[in-house]
């Protein structure tokens, strides 16, 4: 039975009326806001009290600009001043409360004696008090064995990113967040725990409010409270089969109760491409043309006369002699706007009673497209490239009486993603090889328009072709192909209730949860052809357009089209908790939990077999003793099944057990003054991975009753009715399993001076029963490799550590300062992959086993010196003697001056891939990663700046921008390094020249393959997001009515330092042709009533 709550076909969102109904809800909050102001102006004119006093710290140090607010009358507040005194006026029998950074909060009732206050603030140490959020619960920060870090809502806004998952980057040790496109509406972001440790899914398990999410891009932060992440396996045993790679928390925020508060934000952003290729002129470009010719042995001057060169060397002076058929075209400037505009705004309620408390959310983001695109008025459709994304959010909570609450959350998105229909990475590709010598688009009209023999009107805004180039035109694409846009929306229903069961036994609690999780998406499209044109120059002189051969002679109507695709996730959980402390020191604490998670999708999801249902079903338990907030112990365990495999092996069991010493908590150590805090932990357990592709039906045969050949086996049965033919594709594994995960995870968090924290973690895992196919295999065996079953055979070893660093300190009464340092080492190799063992002959018998998964290869470039080999220490052959003295044979093509030199590794006078060996690190994840923090507070402005790097991470770039000899010849920044016989000449006469790109090529040469050039390194460090902001004081927000007023700017993907060797695309993506991540500039304000 499917549940549909939308009519996806019908679903059209408006923007206009999306907004007036966003005004409206402003509105609303203000309607709600005002009555509760006229009541505190009202409250001025009741008896008051002159309150004075002085605040002090714990050590009887004065305090400067610690807040002194009347409780529930934020109009009536100061700040203390540089002696720690304040004075106020506030309502008969008010109750103060005193807050300051680093420091508990504290309330005092407005006594008989006000004049004369003493209050003395102690230190928040939160470290034994502190409650976190755990696999479905939480427990004090002191009792927790397992390994978890977590991010705060302040970290995660500091971010002006669209995408929530690009906001985690740098702030979690362990998380490596790689965002490989930057298009509005499709970010692909990679998210690992600890690197990688299996060759199909290494995707972490989400989690929003305890229900499964499959992404979270489209969550509004304003909404989240705080994200944890799981890793060992003490924390993620619960999940079973969904564990192994660790598992992401998401804590939406909640209700409190007290006076109902109205938070409103406004942010708007101008975006740049982070890394902008750097384009050749038409004078450089036909230079390095003619050279690239030369060098294959064509005559000088073969494509470009010296008289064209002269014609393109006349733009520098800014009078072009013959600007039509001798242009400048920066192609990068015809296609992309130097910025595009981001607005985000957000409205949050919150507050309650003792029965009830609420938090409701409205936020909407639009992100705009950096194209210059045609307008709607011309074209009839919008081709730009944009998001409108509209959130919605309530978290309600209701307490019936002492013993049962219920709560309700409800959550959904809408929206709307808009694009070209032309193909976004043939677009960026042509950014890149359209030559700057081809005639743009051009808008004049002063040369006529000729089709055939017939002349015809001028026409504005011709699309023209490139003759190196001439199937596809990027501006046409962008611009007449037509649009796409997508409008995506879902809801997230979760309602529980929780029972005190104390009547049985003190500390027992039930309960009891329904998740409703809808998704849609709408496409519509229309897509048509357009007239290209070439650019001619006739004998006399005269410009002229003809129609380019081949392409459609008149201009399309748009083909419209429409598609829908829906699904919905249902989840099911009952829980039964324990929890109590028995003496005073001996806490006890266990969780029953069985949950089922049905999931029905259509086309939506890429799922082979999607139509049909899908079950997960599991049962959880967890158990902790702590004896005297110092020794801890934990099992936890997970019994589940997925239906991914067959009926009988789709359960299984994991078990995980921790323990932890709390050391300063002994007597040896208590209220030492320099280690205030030691705490030691480990743990041990088995967890599960069912992410084997996108195949449900991996343990049954594959049949297609119409199909062809196809290099498999195939048969007809007439008799059956089959007169076609059967063809059996692939066939099933019974006992296709899932992954185990043996985890151990050693730690230790330390805090010294009550200050400066630091936190280690050492782990090991092997994963086992990796889904791969068969190596090693009769060579004749009937039939095709591809169609053998997939079998659990596949092991890697995964191990490596974690630091984390933090410093928060009050200084000078009116200043803080916190840092945080947090750096992740991760390495992992293949045991076992079924790999055969190739010939003696080659270098490396093996290209997996014993490597780390994603391991590049390819060829080394010998920069040895060996005068008698030709061998300068350059890494090039510098001539043709050169090449004949090397004694090398070249079976990947014929070596010319200029190209790379490469190492024989096995002495065999052979080059080919026999010579292939491991190249610098894996193109799949970092080793190394790390993020450092900084925030600094001075009364009411405030700094903070995050750091975000990763280490030993390479990646083999091949694409357009890279390989100039790829369509229509283009080159950049990397190429004007390369080698050339007079550059080479120059440079042994001294001049200072920096050669380290090959020569130049027109076709493929032995230099444009796998080598350890072109397979650079991607290591950076970024400056991810800056921020400052400034929170007027009370008496100013005060005096409008709200309680604070925050102005800030920040940025993100400011600046990176990088190893590649071109600035012409960002390290963090796969090459140039994606679309770029995005520097931000952002203004916000902030306002709290």
């Amino acid at each position: 039975m499917k549940f549909h709550l939308f009519n996806t076909y019908g679903l059209h969102y408006n923007i206009y009326k999306a907004r007036i109904l966003y005004l409206f809800m402003l509105g609303l909050g203000n309607c709600v806001y005002f009555p509760q102001s006229n009541a505190i102006y009202a409250q001025v004119k009741q008896p008051t009290k002159e309150v004075k006093g002085i605040v002090v710290d714990e050590k009887g140090e004065p305090l400067i600009g610690v807040n002194v607010v009347a409780k529930g009358n934020s109009s009536f507040g100061v700040v203390t001043d540089v002696n720690g005194h304040f004075s106020l006026s506030v309502p008969t029998n008010s109750t103060l409360v005193i807050s300051y950074i680093g420091y508990q909060n504290y309330e005092i009732k407005v006594g008989s004696n006000p004049k004369n206050l003493r209050i003395q603030l102690q230190p928040d140490n939160k470290v034994l008090d502190e409650v976190v959020v755990v696999a479905y619960g939480s427990q004090k920060k002191v009792t927790v064995t397992g390994s978890f870090a977590s991010v705060g809502q302040k970290e995660i806004l500091s971010s002006p990113s669209a995408n929530l998952a690009s906001a985690l980057s740098g702030h979690l040790p362990g998380l490596t967040v790689m965002q490989t496109n930057g298009q509005p509406g499709c970010e692909d972001v990679n998210l690992f725990l600890r690197g990688a440790a299996t060759l199909n899914g290494t995707s972490p398990l989400i989690l929003v409010d305890g229900v499964t999410v499959d992404k979270i891009s489209n969550i509004d932060p304003h909404e989240v409270a705080n994200i944890s992440v799981l890793k060992d396996a003490s924390a993620t045993a619960v999940f079973g089969v969904r564990g192994a790679n660790g598992v992401i928390l998401i804590t939406t925020r909640r209700g409190e109760k007290g006076q109902m508060k109205i938070d409103a934000s406004a942010e708007y952003s101008i975006q740049e491409f982070a890394f902008k290729p750097k384009r050749t002129s038409s004078s450089l470009y036909a230079r390095l043309r003619n050279e690239a010719l030369e060098n294959e042995g064509a005559a000088p001057y073969s494509e470009f006369s010296e008289n064209d060169i002269k014609l393109f060397d006349s733009w520098s002076t800014g009078n072009p002699e013959d600007p039509y058929w001798h242009p400048n075209q920066n192609w990068q400037n015809i296609l992309f706007k130097d910025f595009a505009p981001m607005v985000k705004s957000n409205v949050n309620i919150s507050g309650g009673t003792d029965r009830v408390q609420y938090f409701v959310s409205a936020g909407y983001t639009h992100q705009g497209g950096i194209f210059n695109v045609e307008s709607k008025s011309k074209l009839g459709y919008n081709p730009q490239t944009n998001l409108d994304r509209y959130n919605f959010r309530s978290n309600l909570d209701y307490r019936f009486n002492r013993n049962i609450k219920a709560y309700i959350n409800l959550s959904s998105y809408v929206e709307k993603v808009n694009a070209t229909n032309g193909s976004l990475q043939t677009i960026f590709v042509g950014s890149l090889t359209h030559r700057p010598t081809s005639a743009g688009p051009l808008s004049d009209t002063s040369y006529p328009l000729q089709i055939g023999s017939d002349l015809v009107s001028s026409k504005a805004d011709r699309v023209v072709s490139d003759p190196l180039d001439p199937l596809e035109s990027a501006y046409a694409l962008l611009n007449r192909s037509g649009y796409h846009t997508e409008t995506r929306s879902g809801l997230n229903a979760i309602t529980g209730l929780e029972i005190d069961l104390g009547f049985i036994t003190p500390g027992l609690s039930t309960k009891g949860q329904i998740s409703y999780n809808p998704h849609a998406r709408s496409t519509a499209y229309g897509s048509r052809s357009y007239i290209r044109y070439k650019y001619t120059k006739g004998a006399s002189g005269d410009y002229n357009y003809v129609l380019d051969g081949g392409v459609d002679d008149s201009e399309g109507s748009l083909n419209m089209g429409r598609s829908i695709a829906s699904g919905y996730v249902l989840n099911l959980q009952w829980q039964l908790n324990y929890a109590r402390i028995f003496g005073e020191k001996h806490r006890v604490s266990g969780l029953f939990l069985a949950q089922r998670d049905y999931k029905e999708a259509s086309e939506d999801d890429n799922i082979k077999d999607k139509y049909l249902p899908f079950n997960i079903l599991g049962f959880s338990a967890r158990g902790t003793y702590s004896f005297d907030d110092r020794y801890m112990f934990e099992v936890n365990v997970g019994y589940n099944g997925s239906e991914q495999f067959s009926p009988s092996k789709r359960f299984g069991f994991f078990p995980a057990f921790s323990a932890g010493w709390v050391a300063s908590n002994e007597k040896f150590l208590k209220n030492n003054p320099y280690i205030t805090y030691l705490k030691f932990r480990g743990s041990y357990g088995k967890v599960g991975n069912d992410q084997i592709g996108n195949a449900r039906f991996l343990y049954l045969d594959d049949i297609n009753t119409n199909g062809g050949t196809n290099g498999n086996y195939v048969l007809t049965v007439p008799s059956l009715g089959h007169g076609g033919k059967i063809e059996e594709r692939s066939l099933g594994n019974p006992n296709i399993t899932w992954e185990t995960a043996a985890k151990q995870n050693y730690g230790i968090d330390l805090k010294l001076f009550n200050d400066i924290s630091v936190s280690f973690d050492y782990y090991i895992e092997n994963r086992k029963q990796i889904l791969i196919e068969r190596g090693i295999i009769p060579a004749i065996q009937g039939r095709e490799q591809s169609s053998l079953p997939k079998v659990n055979m596949g092991e890697v070893k995964n191990q490596g550590y974690e630091l984390v660093l933090g410093y928060n300190k009050n200084i000078k009464k009116d200043f803080y300062i916190g840092a945080n340092i947090n750096l992740g080492y991760n390495s992992n190799r293949v045991l076992n992959y079924d790999e055969a063992m190739l010939s003696e002959d080659y270098a490396y018998r093996y290209r997996n086993t014993g490597f780390a998964l994603g391991q590049n290869w390819g060829y080394q470039i010998d920069r040895s010196v060996d005068p008698e080999k030709g061998k300068d220490g350059s890494g090039f052959f510098n001539s043709n003697d050169d090449i004949t003295n090397s004694g090398l044979k070249y079976e990947i093509g014929t070596p010319r001056p200029g190209d790379f030199i490469y190492v024989d590794q096995n002495n065999d006078g052979v080059i080919n891939d026999r010579d292939i060996v491991p190249i610098k690190y894996s193109s799949l994840v970092p080793k190394i990663t790390y993020g450092a923090s900084l925030s600094l507070q001075w009364k009411g402005i405030d700094l903070s700046c995050l750091v975000q790097g990763v280490g030993k991470f390479s990646k083999y770039y091949a694409d357009a921008g890279i390989f100039e000899e790829l369509s229509a010849k283009s080159y950049f920044d990397m190429h004007l390094n390369r080698w050339s016989e007079d550059r080479y000449q120059r440079k042994l006469q001294g001049e200072d020249i920096t050669i380290t790109h090959p020569r130049l090529a027109n076709t493929t040469s032995t230099s444009h393959v796998k080598n350890d050039y072109y397979i650079m390194d991607a290591s950076y460090v970024r400056l991810k997001n800056v921020e400052l902001g400034y929170t007027l004081p009370q008496k100013i927000s005060g005096f409008i009515g709200a309680e604070k007023i925050r102005f800030y700017v920040n940025g993100n993907n400011l600046y990176t330092w990088h190893h590649l060797e071109t600035d012409s695309f960002d390290p963090e993506q796969t090459g140039p042709t994606q679309y770029p991540t995005m520097r931000t500039y952002n203004f916000g304000v902030n306002v709290t009533f």
